[in-house]
């Protein structure tokens, strides 16, 4: 099946109008917008006067979009520092207003957050590993490392692991 290219963007309207229904499904930060503006053909110059007039009415603003990120990944309970800071570079946040929105996460935080996946997966790790607690102390401390907790959040998981062994 063919797909349809997408249409030019070559009016101050439709590149305003295109970047509304974006904005419209979820918070987009000047640097993506600029990408999809440059996606569909738009010019720099149309690119610049419509970011300036986005932001103008406050509908684009990367520190917004960057703690809205970083709060519904928060949501999700189960991730840490590293991979909150990958997100949000995926969504081209990572300059200043990256640093601003991680240094809202503290140690603690994430110790918390380790210990809570530690106990949450603890027992299906047991379950898996009953002959040889090395192994899933192993396995735990690979699941928190792929989700992005810190070498001192892992210790702490893995010693809260070993005492309920």
């Amino acid at each position: 099946m063919w797909s349809k290219s997408p249409k030019s963007l070559t009016t101050h309207a439709e590149a305003y109008n295109y970047c509304l229904d974006k904005l419209a499904l979820r918070d987009h930060s000047i640097r993506e917008l600029r990408q999809k503006l440059g996606k569909r053909g738009c010019p720099e110059e149309l690119q610049d006067q419509v970011i300036q007039k986005l932001a103008e009415h406050h509908f684009v603003d990367d520190f917004r979009c960057a703690h809205s990120v970083l709060d519904a990944w928060r949501r999700k309970k189960f991730y840490g520092k590293q991979y909150l800071r990958l997100m949000l570079t995926r969504r081209c946040l990572s300059g200043e207003e990256a640093r601003d929105a991680l240094g809202d996460v503290t140690e603690e935080e994430e110790t918390e957050r380790a210990l809570t996946l530690a106990e949450a997966q603890g027992e299906r790790i047991r379950r898996k590993y009953p002959e040889d607690p090395r192994k899933a102390k192993a396995a735990l401390a690979r699941m928190l490392a792929s989700r992005g907790f810190g070498s001192g959040a892992i210790a702490s998981a893995l010693e809260d692991f070993s005492k309920d062994s």
